[in-house]
């Protein structure tokens, strides 16, 4: 039936370790904090080295749950799960056990879609736990209103960089053409953007150059492309002391969570190099607003001009980073933290 242990770890309100020998699954879980609201975060099946590369991947992830709510200014609070092992090779049996997982927390913890986990699993999930959010017979596909709100980022980064938000004429590098990154092309593509893509499926990611009249790099030389913007839409712990030394963009904004290796210490790295940061959590904040019509009971239309709200936000932390004197990535946690009651008071 699963065993679950708990670990101490300061700073956050419950981390859990879960094990289902029978099932065949290990997996854990973080609720950073549920001080605005129940923690939402997704439940990432990947195949760590390690149970300690999950154990960082998902303390991680979750603490930037809460500061992703709270820059979006959502009743959320923060919480993530990881389940190690081959995304391609689930079995009923462990999405169930991954269910009675989720149960334990009794509601202070809703999961749903993430790297690795499809809607149509967590529509599964749904089935033996309620405490599920994002399914396609709730808000689902989390990933139409994160392109939104990736693209108001960049037209907001854009804007601080010249003056202009329009990608009509940019050289733009889009790194991951998944769900989210493929809308974020398209879109650039319509404005009239030079576009680079790049993915490490190579013929998904030629697929979308030939449709849309771009060009492909590959992942490594996506990373140094000389471009006015990278927007990075796949995995994160892409920018760090062995990357920014060699970026060639202008500036960085996109879907990927976690893009600095140590955050927010590698923005002073971008900082000094001038290349101008968006805070990933703040830009990728639409899968959390999409589930707010099945938690909220907001209608679609009422999740889109919220997540349209995202570029105003952008535009505020860069004002509060050039009127401080403070990198992009602190300003962000000063503008989400001043939003967490704990972390105000």
């Amino acid at each position: 039936m699963g065993m679950l242990d708990l670990i101490e770890v300061d700073g956050y309100e419950q981390v859990a370790h879960w094990r289902d020998d029978e099932a065949g699954i290990e997996a854990l879980c973080a609720i950073h904090s549920t001080e605005r609201g129940p923690a939402i975060g997704g439940a990432r099946w990947q195949p760590y080295d390690d149970r300690d590369a999950a154990l960082s991947d998902v303390l991680r992830l979750s603490e930037a749950m809460t500061l992703k709510s709270a820059a979006a200014q959502l009743p959320f609070g923060g919480g993530k799960a990881v389940v190690i092992g081959d995304p391609m090779a689930k079995s009923e049996a462990q999405l169930r056990s991954v269910a009675r997982f989720v149960d334990q927390f009794e509601g202070r913890y809703l999961t749903t879609t993430d790297v690795g986990t499809t809607t149509d699993e967590i529509d599964l999930l749904a089935q033996w736990t309620p405490y599920v959010v994002g399914t396609s017979a709730g808000s689902g596909d989390t990933s139409a209103l994160t392109a939104v709100t990736v693209l108001a980022g960049i037209a907001a980064t854009l804007a601080a960089l010249d003056g202009d938000p329009s990608a009509a004429g940019r050289t733009i590098v889009v790194q991951g053409v998944g769900k989210v990154g493929s809308k974020v092309a398209r879109a650039l593509a319509d404005e009239g953007a030079t576009l680079f893509l790049a993915d490490i499926r190579a013929i998904a990611a030629a697929a979308l150059a030939a449709e849309l009249g771009a060009q492909t790099v590959s992942v490594d030389e996506s990373i140094v492309a000389p471009c006015d913007l990278l927007s990075p839409n796949a995995l994160g712990g892409v920018f760090g002391e062995s990357t920014i030394p060699a970026l060639q963009a202008r500036a960085i904004c996109g879907g990927a969570n976690n893009q600095l290796v140590r955050d927010p210490d590698d923005a002073a790295l971008l900082d000094a190099a001038g290349i101008l940061y968006a805070p990933d959590y703040v830009v990728n904040a639409g899968g959390v607003i999409s589930v707010a019509q099945d938690v909220v009971g907001w209608s679609f239309d009422e999740a889109l001009a919220h997540a349209e709200c995202v570029g105003a936000t952008v535009q505020e932390i860069f004002d509060i980073s050039a009127r401080s004197g403070i990198t992009t990535a602190q300003a962000a946690r000063q503008f989400a933290r001043s939003r967490i009651p704990t972390a105000a008071s």
